[in-house]
């Protein structure tokens, strides 16, 4: 499955010849405050993105000024000019600070950037910032608002927990061989050729996505109580939110002990979404894809985390709005999970009592906005995947 990627105009100018529409006092304030990203020795043709918006460069460009303070993803894919090929996109995200400037080096014998650049070269770029200014683009400040609303959850703590050893985000797996003879967390396959050697990815450079525990009952459980956890995800959420508070308060750093676990899973929804859309990393849209499918799930959850609902519906609403109309249908063609998913969530809220009318009324507003972009039809009753009822036994 190829996630969905921005629409590539291989014909651009690179960002520093582009107009840039942006209010003169916005301008002003970004010159002093704004952040910049220097990538040296970057081949012209190369795709180079930030955030939601992505070039193929010149032989001028140099990096990418005026970056409002805060979190930003910037990536590139090395492009063979000759049959426009594009190698797989990797990525960083960085927490940039007001008037920070970042510094990376391509390396051309692995096409890739590396951050060697020593801290005295650092200094005398950012002190000859005048004459380097003209060969840096100019950050896409119209996009800012858009990026803000699929990243504003995430935090410093967030990057810590989730982010591979490496920092960077790859399109695709950097693989090994295992040394243990099997891939772990994948299940052995009719279709492997045993004559094949198991591969594995290269420590470090997987993102270490918070689990999601299998059962949906505690253990213990009655019959009677295996069949309502079974129609009800609660319980895989407070788990999921218990296994956050758990690692959160083992932890020293102040950045990471002060998080609110409850909000950060919100933020790892938009982790792997953003991870997915703009890093077009597969096993991120599986993340997303299992965190969305527990949300929608859940019953009791709606009462019990309704702050943390009332979010979720703002944030699915937004990165909605980044798919096109038909992407859902293309790539689960035979089992359009998000439309099930929202079905059962839609459902749930409006035939529970418990709901307060605040959740009710900005599920309905999000029911109808995606009735209209995707076309789906919420008013059918829901007919599959029916609940698990677990009978008791005659003895």
């Amino acid at each position: 499955m190829t996630p969905p990627q921005k629409k590539q105009r291989t014909n651009d100018p690179p960002p520093s010849h582009q107009s840039t529409e942006m209010d003169p006092a916005v301008a002003r304030r970004l010159l002093v405050e704004g952040a910049t990203v220097v990538l040296l020795g970057v081949p012209a043709g190369t795709q180079v993105g930030v955030d939601v918006t992505s070039w193929n460069v010149g032989e001028q460009f140099m990096g990418v000024k005026m970056i409002p303070p805060g979190l930003h993803f910037v990536y590139y894919s090395a492009v063979n000019v000759t049959d426009r090929s594009t190698a797989p996109r990797t990525g960083f995200f960085h927490n940039f600070g007001r008037g920070e400037m970042v510094v990376r080096r391509w390396d051309q014998s692995i096409e890739d950037v590396v951050d060697d650049v020593a801290d005295e070269d650092k200094v005398k770029m950012k002190q000859d910032i005048k004459n380097i200014d003209k060969h840096l683009g100019v950050y896409p400040y119209h996009s800012w608002k858009k990026w803000i609303s699929l990243s504003n959850h995430v935090s410093d703590a967030t990057l810590l927990r989730l982010e591979p050893r490496t920092k960077k985000i790859c399109s695709v797996a950097d693989l090994v061989p295992d040394e243990a003879g099997s891939v772990p967390d994948q299940p052995p396959s009719g279709d492997t050729d045993p004559r094949l050697p198991a591969m594995s990815a290269r420590p470090g450079t997987s993102i270490t996505y918070t689990s999601l525990v299998t059962s949906k009952y505690p253990e213990g459980s009655t019959p009677a109580e295996i069949t309502r956890h079974s129609l009800d995800g609660t319980f895989q959420l407070s788990a999921f939110v218990g296994s956050l508070e758990k690692l959160y308060g083992d932890q020293v750093s102040t950045s990471m002990s002060d998080q609110d676990s409850v909000r950060e899973v919100l933020a790892e929804i938009q982790f792997a979404f953003l991870c997915f859309l703009v890093g077009t990393n597969y096993d991120s849209f599986e993340q997303w894809k299992k965190l969305v499918v527990m949300m929608c799930s859940c019953d009791d959850g709606l009462v019990k985390y309704q702050g943390l609902f009332l979010d979720f519906i703002t944030v699915l609403f937004f990165q909605m709005k980044e798919v096109p109309s038909d992407f859902f249908v293309d790539i689960v063609s035979s089992d359009n999970f998000l439309s099930s998913s929202l079905n059962s969530l839609f459902s749930t809220v409006k035939n529970s009592p418990e709901v307060n009318q605040q959740l009710k009324e900005k599920a309905k507003k999000f029911e109808a906005n995606v009735t209209k972009k995707f076309g789906w039809d919420f008013s059918a009753e829901l007919t599959e995947d029916g609940p698990v009822v677990v009978e008791n036994s005659d003895e």
